[in-house]
């Protein structure tokens, strides 16, 4: 691994708002310097005062998770509050004592690319084919989904800029397609961007067949808003597609690109090895299992 890699896992828990990032969160979040105490209080206030949710936390690094992620409007931010506790209520057995280190078992499913621009955030790839259903429980998947998010969320870079998916459905069968269930479809599309804090740009579903592309659309009347499906795009074999959404100096060289890719038990081994009583505290709060 070359000290360019080194450096950029160690950046994944930089808490620090560069000035880079602060003119980005300018521009893509509408988020202003010089009132951002006072939205962020004005988000706190709606939130006691409408008693419609009961957040992990209260402190302003987590609040502006929200705002970020719903372009400094208080109201929409608030929304989205509601939206992400409610959803945290019905499904505890996502997160709560899960271990989040245990999760490296997910290793050859999940991928991503540590080079985050402006016009695509940061590169998470679902290789949903790798996934064998006799090993590991489908939910497992969406905890590993939701650490990725709320560990990557941390930083406040990532807040700004957002993330891009890529769900490659090379090697699916009808093994896996028995195991998503409306309910879990429902879990991924609330994960994938209307229920969690973060700026979707986009979910691209590649290797697809024709008949794993109509089960998708069976589960489009499961989407919460048409402006969410929106940011859907199929394209099945056709890698040239792809690179009209995402340029190829953003891809993995399998989809064409210039890329490494880093698998998930990378990533969270680089995060245990410099990861501070901070993290641990924040994964605790939100109910994860950590090291004592």
């Amino acid at each position: 691994m070359s000290i360019f890699q080194e450096i950029a896992f160690k950046a994944e828990l930089d808490r620090h708002l560069d000035p880079e990032c602060e003119y980005q969160a300018r521009i893509i979040c509408e988020e202003d310097s010089t009132t951002r105490d006072r939205v962020v209080q004005e988000l706190r206030n709606m939130i006691y005062e409408r008693g419609e949710c009961h957040p992990p936390r209260m402190d302003d690094a987590f609040l502006l998770r929200f705002l970020r992620a719903r372009l400094f409007i208080p109201a929409r931010a608030h929304r989205l509050m509601v939206r992400y506790c409610t959803f945290r209520e019905q499904n505890p057995h996502l997160w709560r004592d899960v271990y989040w280190y245990g999760l490296t078992r997910l290793d050859n499913i999940f991928e991503g690319v540590l080079f985050d621009r402006p016009d695509v955030g940061r590169l998470i790839i679902c290789r949903m084919g790798k996934w064998d259903p006799n090993e590991y429980p489908v939910e497992d998947l969406i905890r590993g989904c939701l650490l990725l998010l709320e560990v990557g969320i941390m930083q406040p870079k990532l807040q700004v800029l957002g993330g891009t998916v890529i769900v490659d459905c090379e090697g699916i069968g009808m093994k896996h397609a028995r195991q998503l269930t409306p309910s879990v479809a429902l879990q991924a599309i609330n994960v994938m961007g209307f229920t969690f804090p973060i700026y979707q740009r986009g979910v691209h579903i590649v290797n697809c067949s024709r008949l794993f592309e109509k089960l998708f659309y069976v589960f489009k009347r499961l989407a919460p808003s048409d402006e969410m499906w929106q940011r859907v795009h199929f394209h099945g074999y056709d890698y040239n597609s792809l690179h009209r959404y995402i340029d190829p100096e953003c891809l993995p060289k399998r989809y064409g690109g210039y890329r490494e890719t880093v698998t998930v038990k990378e990533w969270l081994t680089k995060i245990k090895k410099y990861k501070n009583k901070e993290f641990d505290e924040d994964l605790r709060t939100l109910g994860y299992a950590v090291d004592e």
